[in-house]
């Protein structure tokens, strides 16, 4: 499960869910726990509600060691935390300067990123102009990752990316490559002909769902 917490608003968490639910998640049946130290308001509390197969509220707070054994919270459950190497703080807002900044270098990078980041349903309509359909097609894409299989192993990247889509209608725009004693990794934006794909490869992939990727 997942333990949500800070500054709970209808808003915030209705975001939160509506993305990290979605149907397009392979691992869509895990379970989120909500802990805050108020009680819900009445729209947050039927929020709650609708959802409740999947969400539990908790009344408390995750600077309380007896609230987070509550809410079952163990932070050695984090494959990629390390306590040696500390915490990583997160700024939003230098994150939306940054991509703001990268627009003006590259008109639409912060429109590109935020639609893979972000989970959306579309279906196109005979009704809507096709350019339209085409964005909004675009717009319920995200990033995927997934081994490739050995039938790729020995084949350069653009092979490999060809592939994909000419056969899978998938957009494989990166490999990462890790050492046979799995201690070191090595990811590759677009390497070129010179990267050949290698047993254990993962791939990274632009699809509409999880499902599509495992094919």
């Amino acid at each position: 499960h997942i333990v949500l917490c800070g500054h709970i608003t209808y808003e915030s968490v209705s975001n939160f869910m509506s993305d990290f639910l979605h149907k397009d998640r392979e691992d869509v049946d895990v379970e989120l726990v909500v802990i805050n130290r108020k009680e819900p308001d009445l729209e947050l509390e039927g929020l709650f509600k609708r959802h409740f197969t999947q969400v539990e509220f908790f009344q408390g707070t995750v600077m309380d060691a007896n609230d987070l054994h509550r809410v079952n919270s163990h932070l050695l459950n984090i494959p990629s935390w390390d306590w040696k190497r500390g915490d990583d703080a997160v700024c939003l807002a230098e994150l939306k300067l940054g991509f703001v900044a990268q627009s003006c270098l590259a008109p639409g990078f912060s429109t590109l990123m935020a639609n893979l980041f972000t989970m959306r349903s579309y279906k196109t309509s005979p009704d809507t102009p096709q350019w339209q359909n085409d964005y909004m097609r675009g717009t319920g894409m995200e990033m995927y990752t997934e081994y490739l299989s050995q039938a790729f192993v020995g084949m350069t990247f653009p092979e490999a990316a060809e592939m994909c889509f000419m056969r899978l209608k998938l957009l494989l725009i990166a490999t990462e490559a890790r050492s046979e004693d799995g201690t070191e990794s090595c990811i590759a934006i677009n390497p070129g002909p010179n990267i050949k794909i290698e047993p254990n490869t993962q791939g990274f992939f632009i699809a509409q769902s999880a499902d599509e990727v495992k094919r």
